[in-house]
């Protein structure tokens, strides 16, 4: 997604640079575009959010699953806990 030149960038791009940032490192303007945005953007800060919680419990469950050595499957009870933790994170 080409950003470059553009100092207010939509959601749409925020959204890309968020979960871009989860996989790779931003360029220094890509950072500034993106700090400024969320700091006007309380949808986007919110998106954020959830998706820093995702990726941490993907990664705890990963790890689990590698110490136990067999494959995890959620419980309903889990998955519960889940939606509402993600709940409380949209708040």
């Amino acid at each position: 997604m080409d950003t470059k030149g553009k100092m207010m960038i939509s959601c749409k791009e925020a959204t890309f640079l968020i979960s871009k940032k989860q996989q790779d490192k931003l360029t220094r303007i890509e950072k500034i575009q993106l700090t400024f945005h969320l700091m006007m953007c309380k949808y986007c800060r919110r998106f954020e959010r959830q998706t820093k919680f995702i990726t941490k419990a993907i990664k705890k469950m990963n790890r689990r699953v590698e110490k136990q050595g067999v494959p995890m499957q959620m419980t309903d009870a889990q998955k519960q806990q889940l939606r509402q933790k993600l709940n409380e994170a949209n708040r």
